[in-house]
């Protein structure tokens, strides 16, 4: 399997419980998030908590997507919350906020592999790979725009 590192950075010029309540609103992302076409927290819940499990389906310019659960597996609000994924993204993500100069300093770190065979083979070539990248990194700058009109 392929295994990919992400790391993300994100500013706000927000207070970080601001940033931090639209994090944990991960229902709520396809609503604005339109890459993300699912974000199902399992159970009553409606935003996330230690231990939540959410059903998530995202897809952007290719032609797949990719079905994955997160399960939250450290919480630390508003600071830190870690997730471990299964299904065709088998991996884990760390996501750190820090109050900075009266704003929000964001990283997120996503190591994970694709389970869909034909990914993990044509991923072998550099140039598919490197295209499975920029997927990446273009949902991820599509999300950081539209979360910054919410929250700025």
């Amino acid at each position: 399997m392929q295994v990919y590192h992400f790391v993300t950075r994100w500013s706000f010029d927000a207070p970080i419980e601001k940033v931090w309540d639209e994090a944990a609103n991960m229902e709520a992302y396809p609503a604005w998030w339109k890459d993300l076409r699912k974000a199902r927290i399992r159970g009553g819940e409606s935003k996330l908590q230690p231990g939540s499990v959410v059903d998530c389906e995202v897809r952007e310019s290719l032609p797949y997507s990719l079905c994955f659960t997160v399960e939250v597996t450290a919480f630390e609000p508003p600071r830190l919350m870690e997730i471990k994924s299964t299904g065709d993204l088998v991996g884990t993500g760390k996501w750190a906020l820090e109050s900075k100069d009266g704003g929000t300093e964001s990283v997120f770190y996503w190591d994970v592999g694709i389970t869909k065979p034909i990914l993990n083979l044509v991923g072998r070539l550099p140039f598919v790979r490197a295209m499975l990248e920029k997927n990446h990194d273009d949902v991820m700058a599509k999300g950081y725009e539209v979360v910054k009109s919410r929250i700025e």
